[in-house]
């Protein structure tokens, strides 16, 4: 399954309003995803600071492709 937030992402569009969902990568938690897909083993994430806050680089999100066994619950 492939889930995301982002318009031009050919994966499933959730309405983070209406729908939760959690997602590991490998057994840990991963926070502000924007994309998750369990078959690929990808998640598509922000960039967190040492805070664990987002982070901008010239006003967008700061993403990162992580990789590995991909796990995604309905909440």
């Amino acid at each position: 399954m492939r889930i995301t937030v982002l318009d031009d992402d050919p994966g499933r569009k959730i309405n983070p309003d209406r729908e939760r969902y959690a997602v590991y990568l490998d057994g840990v938690e991963v926070k502000h995803v924007f994309t998750a897909d369990d078959e690929k083993g990808e998640v598509i994430a922000a960039v967190p600071d040492e805070r664990g806050y987002m982070t901008a680089e010239n006003g967008e999100v700061k993403r990162q492709t992580l990789h590995g066994t991909v796990t995604i619950e309905r909440r």
